[in-house]
């Protein structure tokens, strides 16, 4: 039986809701039916949106049937119209500026990290410090897309991105441009897309594991204590509720340890203000400022700018260097654990000349090689080159500049020392006893106490710097009686 005449008529589909236009050529379909013209025709009628790439397609197709052949049967088919998709705007995002990016949180950074790479657990926790007038980053606003096209031609709209519900408080700012400018020193905090920078932070537990080493912009309260081998660093003040281990604490304000410091010997504590503390057991550090011990210092290596009151309790074993008064109940022990004082000095001012005469002495030894150099290429004469006539300004300049440091540098130190010798402090109140055995070092003077002495008593120098004590209602008395005094070496 003969084929149905509509069975061999060209038609075009349109598949999936109009991303694709197929056009069939059936074997049987009439020339007159599949020449480009009337097959273009069909795809007007169609609906589909004719454009230099449907006509191409058509006219290929078109091209294949008249070239069937004989005996050929094959349907020819193709694709000839591809919607254009819409193309969705982005949602709005934060683009971080390198070094402002927030962390991930502990678990996302061990699976973003090499599994067989080994893991600072002390350092898993990274906090973010910023300072006033830092660009932490730009606001991207959501962005509105572009519309695509069905290959009918009609309109697939494109969906606008989402905006980000960012809640910046008065610690930061966002500019017209979408900068995010830091309006202080601090810490970023991105908790629900609420940005600040935060300058206090508070601990509810302990420094360990869960929290990491704390390196901070602001103060830090923490309720409970510091665990061995954990840091802390604090720009401003730090008040700790719990023990403090054997850990390292770096503060730039005033420090308070409610519980006391249990160092053990390896522990450190540095305080740019003052520090006060329940007790302090086995710890090395400098405080600049004034020291406040409730019970006592036990076997610490310990620098003091200020005074130091450790009126009701102890002082018992290693060294402790004081710029200012001291008050304590005891000094020593019966048992003559050594334990060595060193008073009437500017502690933080003489490390910081004997620090500047290391620096004038690294920088005289730049100063040799340059002037050796400078001699070579004069002594030449005439016979010098271009090159080296004109590196004779630049050696010049640099052994000016070397010269003009050591002089700055110098004069510092010397301040320094004038300052240090100007401001000595002596004296010490001692509520019960200094025990024999105790050293006391009042500038190049060094005094063993060979019998205890009961208190209260006060010690001090006399207009001459003669060291002398005296027992509350007792006449005043040389230290020397009671003591080995000796010069130490300059």
């Amino acid at each position: 039986m003969e084929p149905n005449t509509t069975e061999r008529l060209p038609f075009v589909r349109v598949l999936d809701n109009g991303r694709r236009a197929l056009l069939e050529i059936p074997s049987g379909s009439a020339g007159e039916l599949a020449s480009e013209d009337a097959l273009l025709g069909l795809v007007r009628e169609r609906g589909i949106a004719i454009d230099a790439t449907v006509d191409a397609a058509v006219r290929a197709l078109a091209a294949r049937h008249a070239a069937r052949a004989p005996g050929d049967m094959s349907d020819i088919e193709g694709v000839i119209s591809e919607w254009t998709p819409p193309v969705h705007g982005e949602h709005a995002r934060i683009d971080w500026n390198e070094g402002f990016r927030p962390p991930c949180d502990a678990a996302d950074a061990a699976d973003a990290g090499d599994a067989s790479a080994s893991t600072d657990h002390y350092n898993r926790v990274r906090r973010v410090k910023v300072a006033a007038g830092d660009v932490l980053g730009t606001l991207v606003p959501p962005g509105e897309g572009s519309d695509g096209r069905d290959v009918c031609g009609r309109s697939v709209p494109a969906n606008r991105g989402r905006k980000l519900a960012l809640q910046p408080d008065q610690s930061v700012q966002v500019e017209a441009d979408g900068s995010i400018r830091a309006l202080k020193d601090g810490v970023l905090s991105l908790a629900r897309l609420r940005i600040a920078v935060v300058d206090a932070m508070e601990v509810e537990g302990a420094v360990d594991f869960a929290t990491g080493n704390i390196d901070f912009v602001g103060s830090v309260k923490v309720k409970d204590g510091i665990r061995d081998n954990f840091v802390l660093k604090a720009t401003g003040d730090v008040s700790i509720g719990g023990l403090v281990e054997a850990a390292d604490i770096v503060v730039g304000g005033d420090c308070s340890c409610e519980r006391g410091v249990a160092a053990r010997g390896s522990g450190h504590l540095l305080v740019d203000g003052s520090l006060e503390s329940a007790y302090l057991n086995g710890v090395v550090g400098r405080v600049r400022g004034s020291l406040a011990i409730a019970r006592e210092i036990v076997g610490c290596e310990l620098l003091v700018g200020g005074d130091v009151d450790v009126s009701r309790g102890s002082i018992v074993g290693g060294t402790l260097v004081v710029g200012g008064a001291l008050r304590a109940g005891t000094i020593g022990t019966d048992a003559g654990a050594k334990t060595v004082v060193r008073i009437g000095g500017m502690p933080i001012e003489l490390a910081k000349a004997a620090r500047i005469n290391e620096l004038l002495r690294e920088l005289a030894k730049r100063v040799a090689p340059l002037e050796e150099r400078q001699f070579e290429v004069t002594s030449k004469g005439g016979k010098a080159t271009a090159a080296e006539k004109e590196s004779l300004t630049e050696l010049a300049f640099e052994i000016a500049e070397v010269r003009r440091r050591l002089q700055l540098l110098e004069l510092k130190r010397r301040e320094l020392l004038v300052a240090a010798g100007s401001a000595r402090v002596v004296k010490v109140d001692v509520a019960k006893a200094i025990h024999a055995g105790t050293v006391l070092l009042v500038g190049n003077r060094e005094a063993r106490i060979t019998s205890t002495l009961k208190g209260p008593l006060t010690l001090g120098w006399d207009e001459n710097r003669n060291l002398q004590f005296r027992v509350a209602g007792g006449r005043v008395q040389e230290l020397r009686d009671v003591a080995s005094v000796r010069e130490l070496a300059a």
